[in-house]
């Protein structure tokens, strides 16, 4: 079950191997209306330039962090985290998650999927939990298909349509599985090898996401020395029609290439803005945004050394995008003074190879202005926030997020 109350608390120490971020509850009722499918897209804030918003972060602990956040771009420190909680699907060992998605009928409901398998069942995990209670819902154990041989990498992304959930696996071979909403059924997997999207090349890892129309799901892949082997700086952008995958055809649309640097850059989670005509892609060593009808690079956005960027997503207006970052954060400069009251995380840089007592990993979130096309103000810690004040002296593990708007 849920718990409630502003400090993560008891649990965090079990599960310590990831706290992340907080959340107000807002459930679905008169006026409350989201005319986009994609994920984090409802109407916009209450007042100009500012956004509040309920964030669904996925943590390795078997947990969603629950963030309520307001968002004032002119501000040195622009994400205000208010509120912090939890949504519990499990424990670290069977339920370790990757993967927040709303759904787009029903923004009380939380689809999950989990990044390992579980080593009770042999077989990862499919869910999905009431965000007014944190109850869940179902939960399914999931076969893993022959083809798929490696597999201590699981289910990280997901796409969606109206009637259908699709987690993306990072095994290798990868895959995309479909399941119907009502009752999880396990509908089938649909591998991309032998079809228009086999890039004909080693990679490592699956990723990818829904248009808001949901018509297209964007497939992005890693070319890679081996199979799951040191990605090479060439990541494929494949936009598949979603109908047909869901049937189990495979149909590309658009494909394009996009550049990085062999060994840091790799795509991870990403998001379309709410109006579908952009997206914005994590790629670890650094943020793009991509033409989402070309495929096309409008801009990179480095990260800082020590940042490495796992998912991005859009305010409801499309003129920010916040972006996760897994931060080695230095126990020798901000990581000892993160608090609640001052989760403020200045940049910090290194001049060396840091070793394992030279920092702490933490989860910061950080804005970028898409006008402008460059990050803007100071990042927020949203897990040593918490795990300081709790005595959890663990390194925290952010990965993809969601997001209802107020």
């Amino acid at each position: 079950m849920k718990r409630t109350g502003s400090m993560i608390t008891g649990a965090v120490v079990a599960a310590a191997v990831a706290v992340m971020i907080t959340v107000a509850r807002h459930p679905a009722g008169a006026g409350w209306w989201w005319p986009f499918a994609a994920r984090g897209n409802g109407p916009a804030g209450p007042a100009a330039g500012v956004y509040n918003g309920t964030f669904y972060v996925a943590a390795m602990g078997g947990h969603f962090a629950e963030a309520v956040i307001t968002i004032e771009p002119s501000s040195p420190a622009p994400l205000h985290l208010r509120s912090l909680d939890r949504i519990i699907i499990g424990d670290a060992d069977s339920h370790p998650t990757h993967d927040p998605r709303i759904d787009v009928a029903d923004r009380n409901i939380l689809f999950w999927s989990t990044y390992h398998i579980d080593p009770e069942t042999g077989m990862p995990h499919v869910g999905k939990s009431d965000l007014r209670t944190g109850r869940k819902l179902a939960d399914v154990s999931v076969p893993v298909p022959p083809q798929a041989t490696r597999t201590n990498h699981m289910y990280c992304a997901s796409a969606q349509t109206r009637d259908y959930y699709l987690p993306i696996t990072m095994s290798n071979k990868a895959y995309i599985s479909v399941f119907r909403k009502r009752d999880l059924k396990h509908i089938r997997d649909v591998f991309l090898e032998g079809t228009g999207a086999d890039i004909g090349e080693p990679y490592l890892f699956y990723h990818g996401v829904n248009s808001p129309d949901m018509k297209k799901i964007l497939i992005t892949i890693n070319e890679a020395e081996s199979p799951q082997g040191r990605p090479v700086g060439r990541c494929h952008l494949i936009m598949l029609d979603a109908g047909d995958l869901v049937a189990g055809k495979v149909t590309v649309l658009a494909k394009n290439v996009i550049p990085g640097t062999p060994g840091k850059t790799m795509s991870f989670r990403q998001t379309f803005s709410p109006d579908g005509r952009l997206i914005a892609n994590s790629g670890g060593d650094r943020m793009w945004l991509i033409d989402a009808e070309t495929l096309t690079l409008l801009d990179v956005e480095m990260m800082g050394r020590l940042e490495e960027n796992h998912d991005a997503i859009f305010t409801p207006d499309g003129r920010y995008i916040i972006a996760t970052s897994r931060t080695k954060t230095l126990t020798g400069g901000n990581a000892p003074r993160i608090t609640r009251k001052n989760p403020v995380c200045r940049a910090e840089v290194s001049g060396s190879e840091l070793g394992p007592d030279d920092y702490i990993m933490d989860g910061q979130l950080k804005l970028y202005d898409v006008k402008a096309r460059r990050f803007t103000g100071h990042a927020t810690s949203v897990c040593l926030s918490c795990h300081n004040e709790e005595g959890v002296d663990e390194h925290a593990v952010l990965c993809g997020l969601d997001a209802n708007w107020q």
